[in-house]
């Protein structure tokens, strides 16, 4: 099993590759439309993944279960550091 939500973040990318499909078959501004937000699914999904991946890559040896820490390099937070009432 893939772990943790990265099963679910594929599938939601090859959802946005569905979408994409199906907007070829259209015209006009619903084309445009399910094209951008297909590219737009497939692309927050990916980053999602990369997300995770460097999550479980930078998690310290023996840290598992709710004690796991993480790090997105996206948002640049981690489960160490919560975010500041600005940040949310």
């Amino acid at each position: 099993m893939i772990g943790h939500g990265i099963g679910l973040l594929l599938v939601t990318a090859a959802a946005g590759y569905w979408v994409l499909e199906r907007a070829e078959t259209h015209k006009g501004d619903l084309r445009r439309v399910g094209k951008v937000l297909g590219w737009l699914i497939i692309v927050s999904s990916l980053i999602g993944v990369v997300c995770r991946v460097w999550g479980y890559a930078t998690c310290p040896p023996g840290a598992t279960g709710m004690g796991k820490q993480w790090f997105c390099p996206f948002t640049k937070t981690s489960s160490a550091t919560p975010l500041t009432p600005a940040e949310k």
